[in-house]
């Protein structure tokens, strides 16, 4: 790659992909072009920075239509730098190589963490995208809404199914550890139940409504459920499996003590795909160009966050991961729980 005197950004998108990354791109490159900087793309993650470099300029015509596309035109990945040998020095090393000003690194918690065990003085600015949004600094991280909008679906075919078969059906979302995404699809959907890792749910006392339900004349049920949240290995003499998923040992539950057919859908991997929502592409725009503009002034160690409806900067040490879903919504949803 040439070297010159212009400015040069640097960007990676790591971790899980999500819908809104390539909104990010696209404006990284484009608000780059407007105040003079050049804009390297690195691919693959963390992984294009270790070892032998791979990376490649990018300008506008590079992102042109990129906008409404799921995943990263970057590609990405779950490597991690810091189990390899000297990781950290290569990065630092091949950052210099690229002669970069600054590096945007898109990413979640994993990705944070690396970059925060960089020497302080590299320069990074952070952009928040998880769909499981729970980093904190921010409202709401690239992807979470694209992956509640497909999860919200989900639910809106599963209601026809239930409702014509008289079953209870259970949908199974991302979320190991913290409930965003089941919550905030669960209540959009008008499911009956959600369950989350934040929150303790009676899982007879659940089944005990569900039955009461049915002999009310409801005759369909529909609960979400989080990955990672936790139930009994037995409850009220029922034992299951323990390489079942959650999903599955919730339905068997249900079958066995409210005794209503149930079914139970695994969306893994889909809700992190298709194309991202319009506040995602508006969000990964906003963050994109903002990341820019801290640079354009000579700032790094910053994270780009969301506050309300407004774009704010924060310290980079602020962006962590553990953040767990606002009661407030859950206690929402959970006033239909009946």
């Amino acid at each position: 790659m040439k070297n010159n005197n212009k400015k040069r950004i640097g960007i990676l998108t790591g971790g899980g992909d999500c819908p809104g990354l390539n909104a990010v791109i696209r404006s990284v490159v484009k608000k780059a072009e407007q105040v003079g900087f050049e804009v390297v793309g690195i691919e693959d993650g963390w992984q294009g920075l270790v070892g032998k470099v791979q990376a490649r300029e990018l300008k506008e015509k590079n992102v042109r239509g990129i906008m409404d596309k799921g995943g990263t035109m970057l590609g990405s990945s779950i490597i991690n730098p810091l189990k390899i040998k000297d990781g950290k020095k290569q990065i630092v090393s091949n950052f210099k190589k690229l002669n970069l000003s600054v590096l945007i690194v898109v990413g979640g918690d994993g990705t944070f963490a690396i970059g925060k065990s960089l020497p302080k003085t590299f320069p990074i600015i952070a952009i928040p995208k998880t769909i499981d949004n729970d980093v904190f600094g921010t409202d709401f991280c690239i992807g979470f809404w694209s992956a509640v909008e497909t999860a919200t679906q989900a639910l809106d075919h599963l209601r026809t199914t239930a409702s014509s078969h008289h079953r209870a059906m259970v949908l199974e979302v991302m979320g190991r550890d913290f409930g965003w995404i089941a919550s905030y699809a669960g209540l959009a959907g008008g499911a009956d139940y959600i369950f989350v890792p934040e929150f303790e749910i009676d899982v007879d006392k659940v089944c005990k409504t569900i039955e009461k339900r049915t002999k009310k004349g409801k005759r369909f049920s529909l609960v979400v459920v989080s990955e990672g949240a936790k139930l009994n290995k037995k409850v009220s003499g029922i034992k299951i499996k323990d390489n079942a998923s959650v999903g599955e040992k919730l339905s068997k539950l249900i079958k066995a003590k409210a005794g209503i057919e149930t079914r139970s859908v695994n969306l893994g991997h889909i809700v992190r795909g298709g194309v991202p929502s319009a506040f995602d592409r508006v969000l990964g725009a906003r963050m994109g160009a903002e990341a820019v503009k801290e640079a354009s002034k000579g700032h790094s160690q910053v994270g780009i966050g969301l506050k309300g409806d407004k774009i704010i900067v924060v310290p980079f040490s602020r962006m962590k991961g553990g953040k767990k879903v606002n009661s407030e919504v859950y206690k929402t949803a959970s006033v239909f729980f009946n």
